[in-house]
């Protein structure tokens, strides 16, 4: 399995892997579905994605070729007072269930964390559903740990 950055020739495929990232969230609660009908402006976000240089979008790609997951860092800045200017954080990760068990996580993890120091974050970020304990456990696997909690209240 190799990790290495997403290109033009990954989007379909990897437009494919998003829409079952979020159609897994999806059981969350709508707000983190996908808009149905919207694959086009899915594949342009991740097109912008693997363009943008403050972001990392990363594939793990079997030895056949084919796409077993991806994941999505992002190099956030702040302006302001803060002693805190800029952060990591691992927007997305996501691999095919089938694939699963087998590092590709762990690989992909590992490598957006690497973008992420070699840009200077000193800190890096990932949000997990509070239901989702193989989430919460990969992460903590990864040596993170809770820092904060999210409310919400709707209106």
């Amino acid at each position: 399995m190799d990790v290495r950055a997403a290109g033009h020739r990954d989007l379909d495929r990897l437009a494919a892997l998003a829409t079952l990232l979020f159609a897994q969230h999806a059981s969350a609660g709508a707000r983190f579905a996908l808009a149905p009908g919207r694959e086009d402006e899915l594949r342009a976000l991740l097109a912008g994605f693997a363009r943008d240089p403050a972001r990392a979008l990363l594939v793990a790609e079997s030895e056949g070729g084919g796409l077993d997951g991806f994941a999505l860092a992002s190099l956030v800045r702040r302006a302001g007072p803060f002693v805190e200017t800029e952060r990591g954080e691992i927007d997305w990760l996501f691999v095919r269930e089938e694939a699963r068990r087998r590092g590709a996580g762990r690989r992909l993890a590992a490598a957006a964390l690497v973008w992420l120091a070699e840009r200077g974050a000193g800190r890096v970020e990932v949000h997990v559903e509070r239901d989702n304990a193989t989430g919460r456990a990969f992460w903590s696997a990864q040596g993170f740990a809770p820092a904060m909690d999210v409310l919400e209240r709707r209106l």
